[in-house]
């Protein structure tokens, strides 16, 4: 994406501006852009006065650090191999593994067409 020709702060001026009540279009053709450039820094800035800018800028640097930060981990995780046992957890070691199938004509389930029970 673009880079704007105006940093964070130059826009919250021109938004502040606007609050004071000096006509949109008149800033807009200052500044050189257009209605729905203001709009979407209005949206994106809202009511931020400079200082409040400079913070979210930093918020979002911090905030593209951590997502890298994330990332690599992830990558990480990837990389490790598998382990061939399931982890035990407390919930597992209560409950005993259950041996077979678990609905009630299973042992009758013999072949593809069988219908008849069997002699278990």
């Amino acid at each position: 994406m673009r880079r704007s020709l105006h940093t964070d702060e130059e826009i919250a001026f021109l938004l502040a501006e606007a609050a004071r009540g000096i006509p949109v279009a008149e800033i807009c053709a200052s500044a050189h852009v257009s209605l729905g450039t203001y709009y979407r820094w209005r949206r994106r800035l809202g009511g931020l006065k400079p200082a409040g800018v400079a913070r979210l800028d930093q918020v979002e640097r911090e905030n593209a650090g951590l997502r890298a930060e994330v990332q690599r981990l992830r990558a990480a995780l990837l990389l490790q191999p598998v382990r061939a046992e399931p982890i035990r957890t407390a919930m597992t070691e209560r409950t005993a593994p259950h041996q077979g199938p678990r609905h009630r004509g299973a042992a009758a389930c013999v072949g593809r067409f069988a219908f008849g029970r069997s002699a278990n």
